[in-house]
Formats: structure tokens, sequence, C-alpha cells
């Protein structure tokens, strides 16, 4: 496999930081790399390496290897970086034409060709158009549009200005899939999408042949596109072949293992420290190696206590109301002047419920949520509310977060300590290290902190808070994987009622008991979680799909009948008959390949695994799941045929 490029002894710092220290990173040819690691560590600064734009500190070597295509001609490395945030262009400018913002040579190209239309200079123009064709200008402004299209931007003569948050965020994706550069590095490309746009999204992802390097919270997306896990922890840069959910296996065997040599050497720590704590004469000759050892196995004991993971302490704070019916919509409609979004809403919540909010890109959802709490006003009906309610509303704008205070300024109210509605008192020191940051951070202006660790600490000062209801709009969005999986254990064990907007579907199975779909300016309810109702959002998609596809070959209505033929009983053909004998022993000797790879795959020691023995493994999990769906093809067809008889 060729090499895009590496990074050998790689040492970066900003000022008293230091982000990296001697570290190594190597990205192969057709490498799709999750890139992880707790906010602050790197992540970004590793992508503006690799994009050119912060360079290495001169002590280190730093290395750009040339890929090599099969033929063995050379490439030259080329990176294009899918920004997280959109950058609004000075001008007016529409949706199609924002690709010119990123090739400057096509925009212009573009308005050499308009003003030859202009002036009907046709040998110019012939000139310009020969011109275009030597650098693919309609080769990417085709695909550029059909990738618009594709994630549901049918008008890209709209204004960039006018659109939402999440229709900008397409318009990137599109120019990561249309880019031709030979390694694309994604700033969490999920962000403000719907759950249909990231599953389009993982869909090309996994087609496209180039080099990936994302930077992602979305754990559904790392385990189904990845083949590879950067990880960067204390300075250094860890590779790990195989898929996110294979990373997982492998450090929940690795904390295993961490958790049995840190008993075995408390054990030995408990002996050695008895025997140091006896007398010169009791030990006899003071023996120099073992006090050395002594102390070393001290040090190796603090080291493991340090690599356990910290948690952050949530301390989600519940009112103990226990009144059930905390809110209510009665009959209740809201338009934004002649736009209406909701129309004669009933609808209930009630204590203890844990409801994910779902719905397309600008359906409605955060403006529902802002009626519940208050923020706006319904045009007709009701917004019922329980005497006293208190609901917080967790926002993904982060607007309360003034840039020029610190966290303590924020946290203690210029205080000490942090004052719980309960009573409970905690040193501000100690309330910031549970969220993960270092005490030095404390006193820091917030214009220096990262968007993820800004997340971080408003989940710090929100969470003081005593609340019947929680509002989570995005949670997620810029917060580390580490924060994530705390965030949802704590929710899953929060007594109150919890309303969450979010495109993570781990976040959604993990956390959710209920469902409310907004759709259609209304809002449909599903009382199970996430994964119950994951199975018709599907058949809705393929609805849609169905209906576009009727739509767009011409169909006045829409239909699914069944053919004159299918409702007829027809008898079974020899080869029919034949397949009913030979099905039963085919679907169990499946079953007994099926039992093997997983009684394999059990036994894989992921601690060992090198890069020859994680290709074997992922061919096994493939083979596996290959295995079983031609399982459920067969039950279906036996059943199938065993109906005609």
């Amino acid at each position: 496999m060729s090499v895009i490029c590496s990074l050998k002894n790689l040492s970066l710092s900003f000022g008293d930081k230091i982000i990296f220290d001697n570290a190594s990173f190597q990205i192969d040819h057709g490498d799709k790399i999750g890139l992880i690691g707790l906010n602050g560590v790197g992540k970004s600064s590793l992508f503006k390496v690799l994009n050119g734009e912060v360079g290495a500190d001169s002590t280190s070597q730093f290395i750009f290897d040339k890929a090599s295509s099969k033929q063995g001609s050379e490439l030259e490395y080329t990176v294009f970086l899918v920004e997280q945030n959109f950058t609004m262009p000075k001008n007016k400018c529409s949706a199609r034409e924002y690709l010119f913002e990123y090739y400057p040579e096509l925009k212009k190209l573009n308005e050499e060709y308009k003003k030859t239309i202009e002036s009907e200079d046709l040998t110019k123009q012939e000139k310009v158009l020969t011109e275009m064709e030597r650098v693919d200008f309609w080769s990417y402004q085709n695909a550029y549009e059909s990738y618009l299209k594709s994630f549901d931007l049918e008008d890209p003569s709209r204004d960039v200005s006018d659109l939402s948050g999440g229709e900008q965020k397409k318009i990137l994706l599109s120019l990561g899939l249309v880019s031709k550069a030979n390694l694309i590095l994604w700033d969490e490309p999920t962000n403000h999408l719907d759950i249909e746009s990231i599953k389009k999204l993982e869909e090309e992802l996994l087609a496209v042949g180039k080099s990936l390097v994302i930077i992602s919270h979305d754990r559904h997306l790392l385990s189904k596109v990845c083949n590879k896990i950067v990880h960067i922890h204390d300075s250094k840069i860890t590779e790990f072949r195989g898929s996110y959910a294979d990373y997982l296996e492998f450090l929940s065997v690795k904390e295993e293992q961490r958790l049995q040599s840190l008993a075995k050497l408390k054990n030995t720590l408990k002996r050695e420290t008895e025997w140091m704590r006896q007398g010169v004469k009791a030990r006899g000759t003071r023996s120099k190696k073992r006090v050395e050892g002594f102390e070393d196995l001290s040090k190796k004991v603090s080291n493991l206590k340090a690599a356990a993971k910290k948690e952050i302490e949530l301390n989600i704070n519940a009112s103990g109301r226990k009144t059930k019916k905390l809110a209510a919509f009665n009959d209740m409609s809201f338009s934004y002047g002649d736009k209406s979004m909701f129309n004669n809403i009933n609808l209930e919540l009630h204590k203890g419920e844990k409801i994910g909010v779902l719905g397309p890109n600008g359906a409605g959802k955060t403006t529902l949520m802002k009626l519940l709490s208050g923020e706006l006003s319904p045009t007709s009906g009701e917004v019922f509310l329980a005497d006293g309610l208190v609901i917080n509303y967790f926002d993904q704008k982060r607007e309360e977060l003034q840039q020029d205070k610190t966290p303590y300024e924020l946290l203690g109210a210029g205080e000490d300590f942090v004052q719980f509605s309960d009573g409970r008192s905690l040193h501000v020191s100690a309330y910031f290290e549970n969220f993960l940051f270092n005490k030095d951070q404390l006193k820091r202006p917030l214009s220096s902190f990262s968007g993820g660790e800004l997340n971080r600490l408003q989940l710090a000062i929100n969470l003081k808070n005593e609340s019947d209801v929680w509002i989570f709009d995005e949670p997620t969005n810029d917060l580390d994987i580490e924060s994530i999986e705390i965030l949802e254990s704590k929710l899953e064990t929060f007594k109150g009622t919890v309303l969450l907007i979010s495109h993570d579907r781990s976040f959604l199975e993990n956390v959710t008991n209920k469902v409310w779909l907004v759709k259609d300016k209304g809002i449909e309810e599903f009382n199970s979680g996430y994964s119950q109702v994951q199975a018709y959002l599907d058949a809705l998609e393929i609805e849609k799909s169905y209906i576009e596809d009727a739509q767009n070959s011409g169909s006045d209505t829409v239909k699914i009948e069944k053919s004159s033929t299918d409702s007829k009983v027809r008898k079974l053909t020899n080869k029919e008959k034949e397949a009913i004998k030979k099905l039963p022993s085919e679907i169990e000797a499946l079953e007994n390949d099926i039992m093997e790879m997983e009684e394999k795959i059990s036994t894989v020691d992921y601690a060992s695994l090198d890069a020859s023995a994680s290709e074997a493994l992922n061919q096994l999990v493939e083979a596996k799941d290959n295995a079983e769906t031609t399982l459920l093809e067969k039950y279906e067809l036996l059943e199938e045929l065993q109906n005609l008889q």
C-alpha cells in the first residue's frame, strides 16, 4: 500500500503548552482514519500541520511522502480541508457560486466566460472554453451540484446567507466530496445535519476512493466508515488498524489488563511497603536494588492510576417534584409571519420521560423547544406549564459565554466555592477539574478555549442548577467522545425529564425512552426509544424515495398494487420443490459456519493485533456479516416456498 504522507519525530508547542512531543503518524493511500482524543489535545493542530497552515518546530523532522499510483507514477501531495464552520463570503453569493470561493481559478474562468457571452467574442469564448475543459471546470461544477441535490438542497440559486446552518453544512460536504485532492480532512462533518443526511454522507465516504481523516464525535459514523483509528493522548499519536468499534473492544481488553496489572502491583507494593517500614536491623543488610525497585514500583502504580479514565462529575439535579404532568400543548399552532410551523398540536410531557426530538432540518425542532421553554408564544392555542415548573435549556450556540470572562468568574460568580441548590458546595477548582480541565486553565479568558472546551464549560455552568426538565439542543456538537459517553451515562440515571435534539444516533439510542418526530407541521409520538423507532424512520425514507421515483417517471398517482399474477394461486416448480428439500441443510450449515466465526472472533487478542492480523479480523467480521445476510435470505425463501405448498 502506497504512503500518502508520514510525520516523523513531530514536535509542536504553543508557548508553554506542548501539543506533540516526538510523535509519529502515517497515512496510507485508501486509509479512512478516525481522529479522536479529548478537546484541546491537538486534533485541530494536527489538521493545520497536514494542511500546511502550521509548521512543526525546527527541532523535528516533518516529511510528506509522495503517493504512488498503481502504475508507479508519482502523485503530488494534495490536501483539502472540510472546515467545521461555514465561512460567509464577503459578497452576495449563491450556493452554486460558493464552489468558486474555494477554487479561484474556476471563478476567474467563469467570470471570463460570462464576459465573452456578453461581448459575443467567439474567438475569445473558444479560448476560454478550451481552458475550462483543461482544468475540468464542468466536471467540478456538475459533480458539486449533483452532491447538493443528493443532500436535498434542490435550489442552488439561493443566496448562502439565507440558508440554515444544516443547509450550509451540506455545501461544505459537497465541496469535500467533489475535491480531487488525494487527502481530505473532515472536521466534525455531522454537526448540524439531520440523521438522513448523515446516512447519505456515510454512504459517500464509504464509496470515495480517497484517503480521509475525520474528526468526529459521531461514534456510529466512525464505526461504519473508518478502517483506522488515530488517538492523540499525552502529546503522542497512537495508531490502531480497525474500526472504532474494534478500537473500543481493544480498549476494553486493555483496560481489563490494566486493572489486573494494577491489582498485582498493589499486592506487591503492600509487601514491599511493609518490608521498607521494618527497622534497619529487622531488615538485615538493606538491598540497594530492592529499595530502588520499591521506588520504581510506587511510581509505576501512580502512572497506572493516572492512566485510568477520569470521569466528569455531572451532578444533574432533579427537583424532586411529584407532579406527573409537567407540560402540554393544547391545540397549539405557531407561525413565523406567513410561514406556518405547527398546526393544532396536542401533546403532553410527563415526569421521567427522556424524549428524542427528531426530524429533518428546518422542520421546527428548535422552535418547538422554544415554545415549551417560553421563549416563543403560540400563534393560537395554549402551552400549559405546571406551577413552578423549572426548565433549563442547553443551547448549542453558547451565547451566554462571554469571551473576556474566565471559568473562575463564571463557575463560582467570583467566589472560591460553587454553591448548589441542594446546599452542597465544592471548591471551584475541584468542580472545574471534574469536567476534564486542568486547574491552570481556571483563570484563562474564554477566548483561549477551543469549541469543545467551551461546550464542556457550558455543561459545567448549566448542570449546577436544579431542574424539572432539561432541554438539550445538539449537546454533542464539539464535545469529545469521552465527555459524550459520560454525559449519556448521567442522563440515563437522571430522574427528571429530558428533551434531546440530536443527530448522534448512538447518544439517542442510549438515552431515550420516547420519540417525538417533527414532520409536516405536526408531531408523531412514539412510546419507545430511538432504536425501536429507527425501523419506522427507515420505512419513511424508503417511501419518500419511492414517491420521488414515481414522480420523476411521470406518474400522476402513487400506488403499490399486487400484480394480477401475484393474486393467483400457483404451484411450485420442480426447481422450487428441489430447493425446499435442500434449504434446511444449507441453513444448518450456514448457522454452524456463523457459530464457528463468532467463536474465532471471541478469542482474538486485540492487544497484540498488528496490521495483518487486524486485516484478517476485518475479513472474518465481513465474512460473518455476509453469511448472516445469506442466512436471512434463505430463511425468507424457505418461508415463501412453504407458503406456496
